[in-house]
């Protein structure tokens, strides 16, 4: 009985094995973009570099990394010695102008004596060659006002154009006539990426970009690509479509490629000679073995190229205990 009983187990395996329960699932078109991910900061396009016109102790009236607008006071030279030159030489414009004014009454007096014949001409002469050094020493001193007014006036610094002021230099510093205080940066900025140059030849003008930031996440796009390298990496300029801050540190995505395909479970995938592919169950539950060409390995499914039959049913469960032309029963 025991025997029978076996030998019945050994009869019944093949039938069992002959009808393997499978379920379908219908193929899903899908496009997914091929990716590498880099890292970037955010660049200023243009930087302009705020010099002194003067020379004094530097006052600066704006912090590092501040915003400003076109004609916005940043600093103030100070010069102390300046500025009691400019006092004292205002007043002694004003007593040459009043001698200057006394003078020419005194031509004027030495003129008409001149032509009454109560004076000599050659009084009338020295009083004219008087005026002329007066007038001489009233036009040096006025010179060397208007130069030391004109220094007064460039040290209050203005920002050109609008945009970020960094790279001060240290406040109560001494300055000459011509040094850099600032460097002012302006609102069109660009992302440097940087990339392993192992992908450089596939990278291209034109490639999308998705930027990634603690800021915001928006879309670039890749405007050049320079003919560089630095510890093994290429530099690689976005131009983004969103304002992103100065200096700002980002993670992105350059899309190298985008795959059309169908998106299918690695679960329904199965080797067969070193070769994947798939089952697919007819009209009549029956399994025909399909060879496929995956062009994308994700963790859980795979793009695979589109060149199944319409209205095609791949098994799904259980596809591993399938062959070709096995009748199988769909649930």
């Amino acid at each position: 009985m025991f025997q029978n009983t076996i030998i019945s187990i050994f009869i019944s395996i093949p039938l069992l094995a002959s009808s393997v329960v499978v379920n379908t699932i219908n193929p899903i078109k899908k496009s997914i973009d091929m990716t590498i991910n880099v890292t970037g900061k955010v660049e200023s396009k243009n930087s302009t570099y705020i010099t002194a016109k003067t020379v004094g102790i530097l006052k600066m009236k704006v912090t590092n990394d501040s915003f400003v607008n076109k004609g916005d006071s940043i600093a103030f030279i100070s010069n102390i010695p300046r500025d009691k030159k400019i006092a004292l030489l205002k007043s002694r414009l004003a007593l040459q102008k009043s001698q200057l004014q006394f003078q020419q009454n005194k031509i004027k007096t030495a003129k008409d004596k001149y032509k009454m014949g109560v004076g000599s001409k050659n009084n009338y002469l020295s009083e004219k060659i008087a005026l002329k050094q007066l007038q001489e020493q009233y036009n040096i001193i006025q010179n060397r006002y208007e130069t030391l007014m004109l220094e007064e006036k460039n040290s209050t610094v203005y920002a050109p154009q609008s945009g970020v002021v960094t790279k001060l230099l240290a406040d109560n510093s001494y300055i000459n006539y011509g040094s850099k205080i600032a460097t002012l940066v302006n609102e069109n900025n660009f992302i440097k990426l940087f990339v392993y140059s192992f992908y450089a030849k596939e990278i291209k003008k034109g490639m999308k970009v998705k930027i990634l930031s603690s800021y915001k996440n928006c879309d670039a796009q890749i405007v050049n690509v320079l003919p560089k390298s630095s510890n093994n990496l290429i530099e690689v300029i976005a131009q983004s479509k969103e304002k992103l801050p100065l200096n700002l540190l980002i993670d992105a995505k350059i899309i190298l490629k985008k795959f059309d395909g169908i998106l299918i479970p690695k679960s329904s995938i199965v080797l067969v000679q070193n070769h994947p592919a798939i089952y697919l169950i007819d009209e009549k539950d029956i399994a025909h073995i399909f060879f496929i060409e995956i062009q994308k390995d994700m963790i859980q499914n795979a793009l695979i190229k589109n060149t199944l039959p319409k209205n095609a049913k791949i098994a799904l469960k259980n596809a591993y205990m399938l062959h070709d032309n096995l009748e199988v029963s769909v649930k």
